[in-house]
């Protein structure tokens, strides 16, 4: 059974801790808050066991052994470190690190301490993900030419949320462009040889808007744009040289319990096909998988490696937007 300890009562707990509670192999035993009164309340209105006022007291807690980190983007490897030192297995949340040394530390935390970290896309556990590699897999659209994607939300005008301050890892590319990296790397499985990014900055110092284009080995193109300042909006597609499969459904790479997880399959010359996959909630998917890999020895369906490649491929898009688009090499 995983015993399950929550760093933080970010807003994204609101989604994932009901969703928690419906995996089969997993128990709530306490949330943690800077502010005691905050995690007592959430511990009330969830029904974690214990409430605590500073993350080092529950990642000492020997009840735990599952910790979930939605802490802001820059914080997350240093505490997913923290708990693997007490031996609790890590979900963070996404991006796992904002640098790739971060990652390889990540990776040597989890040998050393026998544990398990994963970064927390949902997308590789949800049936829509899974039905298109699966279409893809069977060459039915040919030998993939280009990949695009796109991920907008409005956070303008709420400059006091962390996704907008440069010191905890906010910005587009980091909160909302590590989704179609991950989601194009996740089915490519490569790393892309050379990039280039152009941001527009906001007042904050973050990018409010980034797009960015990279170039794979296999001469596949991959072209995201992330924006924090326009209204929400998701699309991916996947040309290839016999068809496309689009994803353009509201939260395509979040896909959720109550919407219509559909996309479209277009092969040259015949009509298109939509295709709907089974409706479940991403985070009881999630952490499915997770209590599968620690308590069945399951491979994890999204390793550290990929999460490190993400990591590499965005550290490089930023690197060239800082240099006005000039083009990178992604080292790792």
């Amino acid at each position: 059974m995983l015993k399950w300890g929550v760093l933080s009562c970010a807003s994204i707990n609101e989604r994932f801790i009901p969703a928690l509670k419906q995996a089969p192999r997993s128990e709530l035993v306490a949330i943690a808050s800077r502010d005691i009164t905050k995690a007592q309340k959430w511990a009330t209105k969830y029904g974690f066991h214990k409430a605590y006022g500073n993350y080092d007291e529950l990642i000492k807690d020997e009840n735990i052994n599952a910790v979930y980190i939605p802490l802001p983007n820059g914080l997350h490897a240093e505490w997913a470190v923290k708990a693997a030192q007490k031996g609790k297995h890590c979900l963070v949340e996404k991006p796992i690190a904002t640098t790739v040394s971060d990652v390889e530390m990540l990776q040597s935390a989890a040998k050393k301490y026998n544990v398990t970290i994963v970064e927390g896309h949902v997308h590789p556990h949800h049936p829509q993900f899974l039905a298109i590699r699966e279409k893809l897999q069977t060459g039915i659209i040919g030998d993939i030419v280009s990949i695009s994607g796109k991920f907008d939300y409005d956070f303008k005008g709420n400059y006091d949320r962390v996704v907008l301050r440069p010191e905890l890892g906010g910005g587009a590319l980091w909160t909302l462009g590590c989704y179609p990296v991950m989601f194009a790397l996740s089915l490519l499985d490569t790393v892309p040889q050379t990039v280039t990014g152009f941001k527009r900055d906001e007042k904050s110092g973050v990018d409010g808007v980034f797009h960015g284009l990279m170039k794979c080995s296999d001469g596949v193109l991959v072209n995201i744009a992330a924006s924090m300042m326009t209204p929400m909006t998701t699309d991916f597609e996947i040309t290839g040289t016999k068809g496309l499969i689009r994803a353009n459904k509201p939260r395509c790479y979040h896909p959720d319990d109550v919407a219509d997880n559909s996309f479209e399959l277009h092969v040259d010359g015949q009509a298109m096909e939509e295709i709907t996959t089974d409706k479940i909630h991403p985070f009881t998917a999630e952490v499915v998988a997770f209590e599968d890999t620690i308590l069945d020895g399951r491979p994890e369906k999204l390793s550290l490696e990929l999460s490190k490649k993400v990591v590499a491929t965005i550290v490089a898009l930023y690197e060239s937007a800082n240099q006005n688009g000039a083009p990178v090499a992604v080292k790792i």
